[in-house]
């Protein structure tokens, strides 16, 4: 291990949901803390910050030499973006240190209005290599928070080929999709992800292959283990997840990645060992079926996922050896304290009971123990049972952390004499203050001051932020001073203290942006109607080469996407050459779809076939990331791009921004509704207006975690608990599932509302539809929209989406 590495400075990362939560992870050690505000934060249910709250962390934060980064890490519409300067303005004047943010729109709006401020780009904007961190880098950003899917190699890579800080989950919950690229909860429960209002359908039961389980629940993290190569893999900042728990979670965490980076900063590898009771302290205030070491050394698995429960399950506390009625025999697994709650439900012993049994004394681990359990409930010899609360421990931590307070050493000196004022001077470093008595002190009659006395007044610092670590006191002569001006002396100066510490974070004012006139650069068209549809193309994305035939064979379709997993290698292919050729003839434009993830595997593919590619004849790409669109301005790509979906242009801001990039165009956002696609302006877009939209796209593998992976691409099924079905897409090429909606869009009766927004091209998105269905698709599409000619509507279940209700 280089030296250098022991000497770097590693941040940790606290979350705080509330204002306690944020003062406990100080305390506990954290060097930064990231909250969300009243607006704009991906944790809308948490307790949040309100202004006045966030305003007095931030100068907190400072006073302790610590960092407070604001969520911003949500989709904004119009309407959203002209808040956001008065929203930001305020914080950023306090010293705010960073933004979070998720929006490509956003961002530039905050490198625009707030200079100063540093941007750090969220996990949500799904960087998953160092073209997407390089690409955000030249774009201002000062740190990425990468996929928590990536590898550590692929960090390491990042971390040495930018210049960006790099940011990374070490502990808390995961998303079993990509963060940023999961629609499900916004499909099926109208609440997005997006928007920070996520209502975990991940943590529910699905039934795969005719078995039952929690297969999209991942268990959460713990990398206390990793640290040592978290660090020399070029990390800068260890960030716990965590903003929806309370403060002793926050509070707990934090001090065991303290505790632990320390350890190995100060010692080394050799000197490194995380102790058994610090992981158990870890599982008791929260874990699901245990831990796993996340992505960091796996790509995906069984064994990372939570398959049993979805929520907390405690740690392994009761070995059952016998029973007889209702009582139970059994020896502990581990200490039990007084106030212990063991779980009575056990999923492997198939119990029915949901209650739990509280411990009245304190038992040590391997002693034998009996318990009661409800009448009826029998339980097998060997049978584990769970500890799901431990009071003692949460006392230990409320104590420690709730009521404390975090001390700056700081000097001082005190000087009076008689005829002249008291002088009481404080500092911390080089900043000092100096206050005086307003009135003159006066020779002693009776009572002079002496030194021990002083000391002894002037050190009450008390619950401040400060104590006093030298004082030097000088007093000439017999003088007198009444004890009560030495204690107005010492909160003056230490309020004073205060505000020029917190001061020199301070910024100045800066203009007011006139917003009108920068929503005035694009031309609305809420009013423009197209009363027959002519001019209006039709678009079609395909997975299959059936559907390829069908979109071929119809007259209307103008472009056709190839979807990556057509081909087990997107170029060379003759058969795919041809269908170019085909479509060139009859005047259709063929894009190749790149994968919807990018990762280094993806990009060494694409590196070495780049000149083939070329020479398929494309006439351009749909994108779905960064990664893709800074690998094909590296490559001196010239055709045309188009944004699909993912690359969420939600607002103006937004469509300026790929507007400079030379982006030729841009789909439709599907979490808009019409009212608010007419504000943003789609007249150069294409609206989807049918298919199954991807609503997850997953590192795990679905028949991976339900038996074994083929590693044949190909199509199985993902019931929910309402009986309604979701195919799953593996993209082995690539090594990602995508899970695409129960139902298809169907927007083939909102025909009015669509012209009036007159979308340049509208898109058909083909998955599980055979051939024959495709062209009855086409037909009705085209008859409808190109032709005015009527349709029959099929009797399928169908959703409209997004396009009526929106999200909130």
């Amino acid at each position: 291990m280089a030296e250098n590495t022991l000497k770097r400075k590693i941040e940790i990362l606290a979350p705080a949901g509330s204002y306690p939560s944020f003062r406990a992870a100080v305390l506990a050690g954290a060097d930064a803390v990231y909250a969300g505000g009243t607006r704009f934060g991906a944790r809308a249910f948490a307790d949040n910050f309100a202004e006045e709250e966030l305003l007095a962390a931030i100068d907190y934060a400072h006073l302790h030499g610590r960092k407070l980064y604001l969520t911003v890490n949500t989709l904004l519409k119009d309407g959203e973006t002209d808040m956001l300067y008065d929203y930001l303005g305020p914080f950023y004047l306090r010293g705010l240190d960073a933004v979070i943010v998720q929006d490509i729109g956003v961002m530039k709006f905050v490198r625009e209005h707030f200079p100063d401020m540093d941007v750090h780009a969220s996990t949500q904007m799904t960087v998953t290599n160092t073209e997407g961190a390089l690409f955000l880098q030249e774009q201002g950003v000062k740190r990425v928070v990468p996929a928590r899917e990536l590898s550590l190699d692929e960090v390491c890579h990042m971390a040495e080929h930018t210049n960006l800080e790099i940011e990374c989950f070490v502990h808390g919950a995961l998303c079993y999709s990509y963060s940023g690229q999961c629609l499900m909860s916004s499909m099926i429960g109208g609440r997005s992800g997006n928007r920070g209002q996520c209502a975990q359908p991940c943590r529910l039961p699905y039934v795969v292959n005719g078995k039952k389980e929690y297969i999209l629940s991942l268990k959460d993290i713990c990398t206390l283990d990793l640290i040592p190569d978290l660090i020399e893999a070029g990390i800068d900042s260890f960030k716990i997840e965590g903003r929806m728990k309370k403060p002793e979670y926050a509070a707990l965490v934090t001090s065991m990645y303290r505790k632990y980076t320390d350890l190995y900063l100060e010692n080394g590898r050799e000197g490194f060992k995380v102790s058994y009771s610090d992981r158990e302290m870890l599982m008791d205030i929260y874990n699901r079926g245990g831990f796993s070491q996340g992505y960091y050394r796996q790509h995906n698995g069984r064994d990372m996922l939570s398959l049993k429960r979805p929520g907390h399950s405690g740690v392994p506390a009761m070995r059952v050896s016998s029973q007889k009625g209702r009582e139970i025999t059994g020896k502990t697994l581990t200490d039990i304290y007084k106030g212990d709650v063991l779980d009575l439900s056990c999923e492997e012993n198939n119990a029915s009971v949901k209650g739990n049994y509280t411990f009245g004394k304190a038992i040590s681990k391997g002693d034998t123990v009996q318990i009661l359990v409800p009448r009826g409930e029998q339980y097998r010899k060997e049978t584990i049972l769970h500890r799901i609360r431990r009071p003692e421990l949460l006392e230990q931590v409320n104590r420690t952390y709730e009521t404390g307070t975090v001390q700056e050493p700081i000097w001082g000196s005190f000087w009076t004499a008689p005829g002249e004022p008291a002088v009481l001077t404080a500092g911390l470093g080089n900043l000092s203050v100096t206050v005086r008595t307003k009135e003159k002190t006066e020779e002693a009659k009776k009572h002079p001051l002496d030194q021990v006395q002083v000391r002894k007044q002037l050190m009450k610092t008390g619950n401040t932020e400060f104590i006093f670590e030298t004082l030097d006191i000088a007093i000439e002569e017999n003088v007198f001073l009444p004890m009560q001006r030495l204690n107005e002396l010492r909160r003056q100066v230490l309020e004073q203290l205060t505000a020029k510490i917190c001061g020199i974070y301070h910024r100045r004012k800066i203009g007011q942006p006139d917003i009108s006139k920068q929503n005035a650069c694009e031309t609305q068209v809420t009013e423009h109607k197209v009363s027959d549809g002519l001019g209006m193309y039709l678009s079609v994305l395909a997975e299959t080469k059936g559907q390829v035939q069908a979109a071929l064979a119809c007259p209307e379709v103008k472009r056709i996407y190839l979807e990556s997993c057509l081909y087990s290698i997107p170029y060379g292919n003759s058969e795919c050459k041809e269908i170019c050729r085909e479509a060139s003839e009859k005047g259709i434009e063929v894009f190749f779809a790149m994968p919807h993830i990018y990762r280094q595997e993806t990009i060494s593919l694409f590196s070495a076939g780049y000149s083939a590619l070329m020479e398929m004849e494309f006439d351009g790409f749909l994108i779905r990331n960064y990664e893709s669109f800074h690998f094909l301005m590296r490559q001196g790509f010239d055709k045309k791009i188009i944004l699909d979906h993912n690359l969420y242009v939600f607002n103006h801001w937004a469509k300026q921004f790929w507007n400079s990039q030379g982006v030729y165009s841009f789909t439709a956002p599907v979490e808009l509704n019409r009212g608010e696609l007419g504000i943003l302006g789609i007249f150069r877009a294409e609206l989807i207006v049918y298919g199954r939209l991807p609503v997850m796209v997953s590192a795990q593998c679905v028949e991976n975690a339900a038996g074994e992976c083929s590693k044949k691409p190909g199509i199985l099924m993902l019931k929910d608990r309402y009986q309604k079905e979701f195919p799953v897409r593996n993209y082995c090429g690539f090594c990602y599932n995508v899970i695409y909606n129960t139902a298809p869009l169907f927007l083939l009766e909102q025909k009015e509302d669509i012209l009036n927004l007159a979308p340049a091209g509208l898109r058909i998105q083909f998955t599980v539809e055979d051939e024959r269905s495709a062209e009855d698709i086409l037909k009705m599409y085209g008859d409808i929209y190109c032709s005015g000619l009527p349709a029959d509507v099929p009797v399928v279940e169908v959703t409209r989406g997004h396009f009526k209700r929106g999200v909130n």
